[in-house]
């Protein structure tokens, strides 16, 4: 089955034609912990395959039923640290591809797409494993991967949120949890997803700033330089900040809350005088 999928690889993506029997496979690999297969091989042609509308119809649904059925983005999300991550992460990454297809083509029923919105937030809300990456078996680097299928709700035309106070819950949460500081730049792709949604006016500007106001209130107030879980914490805050005042550099309202944000912190750690 390697072989087959590595032939798929080399073929024109618009003349990519699996069997069913290889769609099972990638379905049943997707958190594989060899990286090759679930990178290279498994992940890519996900992407391939989709993006250029190869699978058949059976095909397609079949995947669809599969990720709706099988609990792949929650699975064995509470327990300590396992391999778990792998199929959650690269599942979150499916379930961003899905989306994306979806709106251009409107592969998901209603009910469907609703329930992949809830789970792009509740995904980040529940994932505790922040490894990135893992010696032996590659990326898991579930944060970045979740950010990546929150931007792919956030910027979805058909996006609908009740409440959007739970973004900025959710995003305080996963900077509530570090322990140690993101390694791989994890806050650049959490930074992404909220400007998709902006830029899709999914979030309205007043909404993005009064989140701002919510997040840094939570992490200022819970700050303390002689505990550095807490530190670590303010400082993935303001890295976040950092990539918000280069992504709304044209936007002057949003610009100006973040710049005053920054020019504190800055001045409370000595950086200006």
């Amino acid at each position: 089955m390697i072989e087959e999928l590595e032939a798929l690889l080399k073929t024109p993506a618009t003349k990519l034609d699996f069997t069913n029997n290889q769609v099972d496979f990638m379905l049943k690999n997707i958190g594989n912990t060899n990286p090759y297969i679930r990178d290279n091989l498994v992940y890519t042609l996900f992407t391939t395959g989709f993006m250029n509308n190869t699978f058949t119809l059976v095909q397609q649904e079949h995947i669809i039923d599969y990720f709706f059925n099988n609990d792949l983005l929650l699975k064995d999300i509470l327990a300590p640290q396992n391999d778990y991550v792998f199929t959650r992460s690269f599942s979150a990454l499916l379930g961003g591809i899905l989306l994306e297809c979806d709106d251009d083509t409107n592969i998901f029923n209603d009910t469907q797409r609703k329930d992949l919105f809830k789970w792009s937030i509740q995904y980040l809300n529940l994932e505790n494993d922040y490894r990135g990456f893992v010696p032996d078996k590659g990326w898991a680097h579930a944060i970045a991967h979740g950010s990546d299928f929150l931007g792919s709700s956030l910027s979805h035309t058909k996006f609908q949120l009740s409440n959007v106070n739970d973004l900025f819950i959710t995003l305080q949460k996963v900077i509530n949890r570090l322990e140690t500081p993101f390694l791989d730049n994890e806050e650049a792709r959490l930074a992404s997803a909220f400007k998709l949604g902006v830029q899709a006016e999914n979030i309205s500007v007043e909404d993005f700033i009064n989140g701002i106001q919510y997040v840094d209130k939570e992490l200022w107030q819970q700050y303390d330089a002689a505990k550095l879980n807490t530190c670590y914490r303010l400082y993935a805050w303001i890295h976040i900040l950092q990539h918000w005042l280069i992504f709304f550099a044209n936007d002057t309202k949003i610009k100006t809350i973040i710049k005053q944000k920054l020019d504190y912190y800055y001045n409370k750690m000595g950086y200006i005088f």
